[in-house]
């Protein structure tokens, strides 16, 4: 049977399959779902353990004399077999259709592999006698409106709830990366009191060793402070805090500024940000904040590896765009 990730849980609360093949590229949520099925399995009386690595080679006759051999302590055990990126050869096909024709009832077979090839692996018969009596759980990567979602629900799973701004700045900092994702909430659970999760609280877990902090930055380019905002740039970058950080903080004030100039509703910020982007709005022409824009996008691009250039070159072009002093465009580019 074909099993999703999101329905896992309620899954385990029946009787457990004889097998599961835990299938795919996102290392964090494969442990997480192995995590589930072996506490699942120990309160169901699994209590002994072994584990066959590709890594160091899987001596399939092994496996096969595990199996078939009686529990240590007269028990039920997990078999673990970790593939990677190999797969059964034709010995060790044949054994694991063998293991499971039939399955035993006090044997938990778990497999972990890398992402199933369509045509290759589902069609191989060793999949196919797995899929006849067990589960294939594929391992999908979360992208787009699926991380906002598993954000929300891993930090609700905390007891928190996030703003907005909150958010996108924490998916800037791990978006495609979903290890890095898990730590900032174990950081903001941490960190926060309140249980309400904003860009100070996350800004404040993703650089607090910092001298600066972009919202530094932000103030000096919304004074128009050229020397200080590239100051503070270089600080940031050699203190280790991360690009899209930067980006994030000089984004929201783009679409602030971009607000105030077109007529539209700026974001929620203090009285005295407010003031400062309203007094900036009336001193940069048009043609300047749409030069801004257009090197925030390839910055943007550049950090996510989709298109050319230094991110740190463009966002030090987007500075001076912000403070009134632009480089000349063939510099920026």
């Amino acid at each position: 049977m074909r099993l999703r990730a999101e329905h896992l849980a309620k899954h385990l609360q029946g009787e457990l399959l004889p097998v599961y093949l835990v299938a795919g590229d996102e290392p964090l949520q494969q442990d997480e779902a192995l995590d589930a099925l072996r506490a699942a399995a120990r309160d169901q009386g699994f209590d002994e353990r072994h584990r066959f690595s590709a890594d160091t080679g899987i001596d399939w006759n092994a496996l096969r004399n595990e199996a078939q051999s009686l529990s240590l302590f007269g028990g039920r055990r997990i078999l673990e077999v970790v593939l990677g990126e190999k797969r059964p050869d034709k010995a060790g096909s044949q054994t694991l259709r063998d293991l499971l024709d039939p399955p035993s009832p006090d044997t938990l077979l778990l497999i972990r592999c890398s992402k199933l090839d369509r045509r290759k692996d589902w069609n191989s018969a060793w999949v196919k006698a797995l899929d006849a009596v067990g589960a294939v759980l594929e391992i999908w990567p979360v992208e787009g409106k699926q991380l906002q979602h598993w954000l929300r629900d891993r930090l609700a799973g905390r007891g928190l709830a996030i703003d907005d701004d909150a958010l996108e700045l924490l998916i800037q900092r791990s978006e495609g990366n979903l290890l890095a994702a898990a730590q900032e909430v174990d950081k903001l659970a941490l960190l926060t009191e309140d249980g309400r999760v904003s860009a100070d609280t996350v800004q404040q877990a993703v650089g607090d060793s910092s001298r600066y902090t972009p919202f530094d930055l932000t103030d000096a380019t919304g004074r128009g402070d050229a020397e200080r905002a590239l100051r503070i740039l270089r600080t940031l970058r050699a203190e280790g805090v991360e690009a899209p950080v930067v980006l994030w903080a000089l984004g929201r004030d783009i679409r602030a500024l971009d607000a105030l100039v077109t007529g539209g509703q700026p974001p929620r910020l203090p009285p005295q940000r407010l003031r400062a982007l309203e007094a900036r709005a009336r001193q940069l022409p048009p043609r300047q904040l749409h030069r801004a824009q257009a090197l925030a996008i390839r910055a943007d691009q550049a950090i996510k590896g989709m298109g050319p250039g230094d991110p740190w070159q463009y966002l030090a072009g987007l500075i001076l765009r912000l403070c009134g002093r632009p480089l000349p465009a063939i510099l920026e580019k």
